[in-house]
Formats: C-alpha cells, structure tokens, sequence
C-alpha cells in the first residue's frame, strides 16, 4: 500500500526592498547641488537640488489629494514650520522684499526635502533607513576628497571667485567641498551623521557602519572647522556622562573604540599636513585669535542693529542697511534677532532648540532618538558660533537630515514595539537579573 506524500513547497525568495531611485537622486543632488541657472529673476540662482524639489513638491500635492500627508511627528514638524511661518510673516515689514521671499522659498524648500525624505523611508526597517544616511556621507566627502586632489571638474564653483584671492586659495588647505563651500559648511553637514554611523555601528556590531562613522569623523576633523569639533565634542562628552551615570561604567570595547578614533583622526590630520602644501603653509592662521575678534566685532554691530529695531528686525535674509557683512553674524541665535526682532527671534531660536528637545523626549521608545538628540546638540553649539544655518543650500541639508533621522528614530521605534522590549546594548549591569529570567518570572 502506498501512501500520497504531500507535494513539498519551494521556498522562494521574497521581494527585496523597493528601490527608491527618486530619493537616490535627491541625496546625490543634495551631495553635489551644482547650479544649472545663475541669473534667474528674483531667486539670483537655481541648482539641481531645487528642480528635484519642485518636482518632489508635486508628487507630494498629488499624494495629499489622496491621502493625509506623512508630516512624521507633529510637535517635531511644528517646530520646523515655525522658522518658515516667521520669516514668511516678516514680508510686511522687510527692508529687501527680494532678499525676504528668497529666505522664506528656501524654508519652504527645507520643509519639502523633509516630508520627501520622511515619506520615502515610511515603514522600511531602521537598518534600511540607516543605509541612505551612510550612503548620503560617502557622497558628499567623494567630491570634497576630489578637490583636495585638483581633480577636474571638481574645482571651487563659487561664482565670481578669483583665483587669487584668499578664499579660493582656502579651498586647498583644507577639506572643503566644491559647492557646498569652504570647509565650516562641509563640517556642519557632516557633523549631522557621524553619531548616527558610530552609534549604530557599534550598537548592531556592524562594521560598515562604523567604518562610515569614522571616515565622516575624519572627514569633518581634515576641514579644522574648530566649532563643529568642539560641538561634536561637547555632544560626546554629554553623552558619555549620560551613559556613565546610567551605567556606572565604561565597556572595554566602547574604549577601544574611542582610542581608534582619537588615533584615526589624529593620524588623517598629520597626514593631511605633511602632504598637503597648502596646508603646511596657512595652517597657523586656524590658531590665531584674529578670525575670533572678527566674529566678536560682529556681533557688537549686529546688537548695536537689535537696538534699533527691536521689536520687528530688518526682515529674513536681509543685510541692515546694507550693510552686508551683518547678513551673517556667525551666530545664529543672534541673526535670527536681527532678521526678526528680539520676540520673533528667540521664538526661531527656540524652536531649533526644541528640535533636540523633542528627540530627547522619545528616548524611552528610541535609543536612536536619544543619539539624534545629541547629534542635534552638536549643530545647535555650531549654530552658536557659525553662520552655517543661514546659508541657502545648507538650511535645506539641514532640513533634509532632520528628516533622515526621523525616518531612523520612527523605524527604530516601531521594531522596538514589535518586539516589546527595550534595546540594550553590552552586558548587563551588575545586580541586575538577566531579561530572560524577568521574563520567566512576570508569566501569570
């Protein structure tokens, strides 16, 4: 007697991730955001990134007449609508009208990369979501490592440059990036990613993403920007208090790692010294106090120009009287009370602030939230004492990485949720019982 055996099921592979070519372009023109229109009436200039933008606005349009759009979270989406909303507002009393709508475009802008970015990584898991950013810092240091190396095609696009002069010559003595500008911008962005990378890198025991994380370090400790170095580094010294406090102890691999950092970048700055010329003969200047009292006589006038219009300021992105060099006071906080008055001012500033604030809220559900948070902590010390978010193209980055770690942050919670417990990295902590054995014991 013979038996039917039950036909055996091929196992077949799933369908892989949906390719998402739309977001790719948006990242390489966000890395390399070449202009294609200098004279353009009313906006001066128009880059690849911004025709990828208005096409990426429409799509968002059309998804609304279908569906609610994807803000990610509201509070944190509020908080980035209220720049926008201010400067927009500040066209009834502006002294440049021109200057004002091109500020409030580039908002607008900011907003829109932030929604595309949030909308294309909806429901992918955190890894995914974390391969675009590491992707996204290896394109924007390929073309700053090519003008290091005079690669045609890669030189300083700054328009009306000489060649002569002092800041096209800047460009070589230090990593800088050939359209995003001299080094501060390039480090400013960078800065953004590189707790993300080592953080996930040493929290998934993956080694591509900490080779990332290292390489953008390097990459923003090879630009000598002093204040994003020292806004990572006060970022890192928070954190590892906090870490510290919680734990009460300092893994030995976490050590070997911070070791090999602090060797990697020690290393890539010798080695950038020694066989870059240029390098060797300006680099004194990045230690003289000169560039400081600059800066500080800067933010004399820009308070002595508070004083006069108080209440209103002089309208977004305007010069005061025009005089131009007060358009950016390198410092943030400060120019916001230009722009805007003092009131409306410290509402833009709080509502920057209220970005890291939100992140360190979620910490609970996230531990990625809580590494953004101190990402976040890290631009606002830049911020305060840099020019980087007034810059056009970078307002937009800066939009478009909020809007990557959010896309991180929600994925990060929602496997977290799936699998109902919290993420713990390294041993546990002595005097603890093992999360299995609290799980046995809290059965019914």
């Amino acid at each position: 007697m013979t038996t039917m055996q039950a036909p055996v099921r091929q196992r077949t592979a799933g369908p892989g991730p949906r390719p998402r070519i739309l977001l790719m372009l948006v990242l390489i023109a966000a890395a390399m955001p070449v202009r294609i229109a200098s004279s353009v009436p009313g906006i001066k200039s128009v880059s690849v990134l911004d025709v990828l933008l208005g096409v990426v606005a429409m799509t968002l349009f059309a998804d609304s007449a279908f569906k609610p759009l994807d803000i990610g979270y509201r509070k944190l989406f509020v908080l980035l609508c209220i720049p926008a909303f201010i400067c927009g507002m500040s066209m009834l009393w502006t002294q440049d009208r021109d200057a004002t709508l091109r500020a409030t475009i580039v908002y607008v802008e900011g907003i829109v990369a932030y929604l595309f970015v949030v909308r294309e990584l909806r429901g992918v898991p955190p890894g995914r979501a974390m391969t675009y950013v590491k992707r996204y810092s290896y394109l924007l240091i390929v073309p700053a490592v090519f003008l290091l190396l005079r690669v045609p095609g890669f030189g300083p696009q700054e328009a009306g440059l000489p060649l002569d002069s002092d800041r096209y010559l800047s460009y070589y003595t230090r990593l800088s990036h050939p359209v995003l500008g001299p080094s501060n911008n390039l480090a400013t962005v960078l800065a953004f990613f590189v707790p993300l990378l080592l953080y996930w890198g040493h929290a998934r025991h993956d080694r591509r993403f900490t080779l990332a994380g290292c390489v953008a370090l390097v990459a923003v400790a090879c630009t000598f920007s002093r204040g994003v170095m020292l806004g990572l580094l006060t970022a890192a010294v928070l954190g590892g208090l906090g870490s510290l406090v919680r734990r009460r102890r300092v893994g030995s691999r976490i050590s070997g790692k911070i070791v090999a950092g602090i060797a990697s970048v020690a290393v890539a700055v010798v080695l950038l010294y020694q066989l870059n010329p240029d390098t060797h003969e300006s680099s004194a200047g990045r230690f003289s106090l000169t560039n400081v009292f600059i800066r500080s006589q800067f933010a004399v006038e820009a308070v002595e120009r508070i004083a006069a219009r108080p209440f209103l300021g002089y309208g977004g992105g305007t010069a005061p009287d025009d005089i131009w060099e007060l358009a950016r006071v390198h410092n943030t906080y400060l120019q916001q009370m230009v722009y805007f008055g003092v009131l409306l001012g410290a509402c833009v500033s709080l509502a920057l602030i209220g970005t890291a604030v939100f992140f360190f809220s979620r910490w609970r559900t996230s531990q990625m939230a809580r590494v953004v948070g101190f990402t976040l902590i890290a631009q606002l010390f830049a911020f305060a004492v840099e020019s980087s978010f007034e810059g056009t193209v970078l307002r937009v980055l800066f939009y478009l990485s909020i809007g990557l770690a959010t896309a991180v942050v929600r994925a990060d919670e929602r496997r977290q949720a799936e699998t109902h417990q919290p993420e713990a990295i390294g041993p546990p902590v002595r005097g603890t019982l093992p999360r299995r054995w609290v799980h046995r014991r809290t059965q019914p």
